[in-house]
């Protein structure tokens, strides 16, 4: 889904300085209007659902950020914007500062706790949003496992994310919350069942995952009486939302997507196109400092004409 807005202008107001925005709070918005008008601007037709968060702060001086999540049946996606203290003009895109990177935004809301390889203090951290019954993900998961630490052993870190679509693949969500089942015993476990899931994706279906997983976990020496029933309470479901809730608020479309220092690139590239975007990364300019630290597989929502 692309942007909602395309070019809205800006007023003044954008301009106050954080103190007044701090006093004054984030602006009253007419969320009814604001929907009758998203709709109108992108064409989305009735199908789509709407709910629009209050606006919170931003890491962009003079402008908070507005998040509408917008639902078709299972099919989830959310939109970010900036608006100005007045709540009456809008952004939708980026807002890039000089001295900065442009991904600031994104890194604020970027998740890292997922399991993860490569050192802890690596010039680069590339995030991956997958889903285990995706294809894709599959062929991209072995570009990662086998690429990465062949060739940047000390420079790249890689971090799992999981974004099941379960309106078209039923065991993928299952299937990450076992993964995560296997981990809470033994980090080391969920590479396991990554790698091995991922190459036997064709022999998994609803009725054998459990077996399935339980079998990877026998291989790791895990307790299978607590897998099993940590596989059946759901007892990591938890993670799972939490990654989900975090894919849709950085507008993830597809599986797989990923964030490099926090430059988005959705699609399952070949290793020569994400090794360019890695050695940008690397070689980035001096003068665009990081972002400070405090700071097959698609979701379509429909509109009446595609752009």
């Amino acid at each position: 889904m692309r942007s909602l807005l395309r070019v809205i202008a800006v007023c003044a107001a954008a301009y106050l300085p954080l103190s007044a925005l701090a006093q004054n709070g984030p602006p009253k918005l007419d969320k009814g209007r604001l929907e009758a008008y998203l709709r109108y601007a992108e064409g989305y037709t009735d199908q789509v659902k709407f709910a629009i968060d209050d606006p919170t702060a931003s890491p962009f001086p003079g402008y908070y950020r507005v998040v509408a999540h917008l639902t078709m049946g299972q099919q989830k996606v959310d939109r970010v914007y900036y608006v100005t203290p007045d709540g009456q003009d809008f952004i939708s895109g980026s807002i890039w500062k000089l001295t900065e990177t442009p991904f600031t935004d994104t890194l604020a809301h970027l998740p890292e706790n997922g399991p993860s390889f490569g050192p802890a203090d690596a010039k680069v951290t590339i995030v991956v949003f997958s889903d285990f019954q995706c294809p894709y993900c599959r062929e991209f998961a072995k570009t990662i496992r086998e690429a990465l630490p062949q060739n940047y052993p000390k420079d790249v870190r890689a971090v799992f994310e999981d974004f099941p679509i379960e309106a078209i693949h039923k065991w993928a969500r299952p299937a990450a919350e076992a993964a995560h089942c296997l981990e809470d015993q033994k980090p080391a476990a969920f590479w396991a069942f990554h790698d091995w899931i991922f190459q036997h994706q064709q022999e998994v279906d609803p009725g054998n995952l459990r077996e399935k997983s339980l079998q990877v976990a026998k291989e790791q020496n895990l307790d299978l009486a607590l897998v099993g029933s940590c596989i059946d309470t759901h007892a990591t479901a938890w993670k799972v939302d939490q990654s989900l809730q975090a894919g849709r608020a950085l507008e993830i479309q597809q599986t797989p997507t990923i964030f490099v220092n926090g430059r988005k690139v959705s699609g399952a590239v070949a290793w020569p196109t994400l090794n360019t975007v890695i050695q940008m990364e690397l070689n980035r300019p001096k003068e665009i400092a990081e972002a400070a630290p405090d700071k097959c597989c698609e979701v379509t929502i429909p509109k009446a004409v595609k752009k």
